[in-house]
């Protein structure tokens, strides 16, 4: 089986948004450790989308698998809130999304998530669980689990802590797992990292993340990059 170098799961913050032209946080990871990377990040995926995209391209091929998600997986929707795929995408898919995020704006509109229950969008167990069964399938591939970034929309910063704590906790129980979180770091130069929507990370937000998974990677840097056969560490 051929050993790939290097890749990424996650949600907007990894993919990159279109009107974003600087460097992702992840290629900028790949290039310090001198890796060819493969881009699985995909906007408002979630974990459950985690679970396609290990099946796809599964991380025992690759030597490096980084995993961020929580962004969309800790947003507060209405209990039993349709959730359609958007990895692997069809067309039947993209009419069933456009008919849900309708429903919730109908929801919205006449306030009705007070009266059905305000739940993530994946329960924490649910986030945990698909984490830990993608980290299990490849016990040789080292795991890096990558906290969420802060929002400006305060409300949201209490669940996407939570979320990273829990992601922590897991990151502890694994043997092939280092745990990375920016929060602090980001939310500290917010006006800088976060873009004015409040979610996406600027140039300067993947620059911090990117040096904050460096830094947690560099004991790690020697053995990865003899593999690589380079040894750049630059972000």
């Amino acid at each position: 089986m051929t050993v790939h170098q290097c890749i990424a799961y996650g949600d907007c913050n990894t993919e990159g948004i279109r009107r974003f032209s600087g460097r992702l946080w992840a290629q900028r990871v790949a290039d310090a450790l001198g890796m060819p990377l493969t881009n699985c990040g995909h906007t408002m995926s979630t974990t459950r989308e985690l679970r396609h995209y290990a099946s796809d391209y599964p991380p025992d091929q690759y030597r490096v698998a980084m995993i961020q998600y929580g962004l969309v997986d800790s947003w507060l929707t209405f209990r039993g809130a349709p959730y359609v795929l958007y990895y692997p995408d069809s067309p039947r898919r993209r009419i069933a999304r456009k008919f849900v995020k309708k429903l919730k704006k109908w929801v919205r509109r006449f306030q009705l998530q007070e009266r059905l229950g305000a739940v993530e969008q994946v329960p924490l167990d649910e986030y945990l669980r698909s984490i830990k069964a993608v980290v299990k399938s490849a016990p040789s591939t080292l795991f890096v689990l990558v906290g969420t970034a802060p929002n400006l929309n305060e409300t949201r910063n209490p669940r996407i802590r939570r979320y990273n704590a829990a992601l922590k906790e897991l990151a502890g129980r694994c043997d092939n797992t280092l745990y990375v979180n920016a929060f602090e770091d980001l939310w500290a130069r917010r006006d800088e990292t976060l873009m004015p929507d409040g979610t996406h990370l600027t140039d300067a937000g993947h620059t911090v993340v990117a040096e904050k998974v460096i830094s947690v990677l560099r004991p790690s840097l020697a053995l990865l990059q003899r593999d690589a056969h380079r040894t750049p560490l630059s972000v």
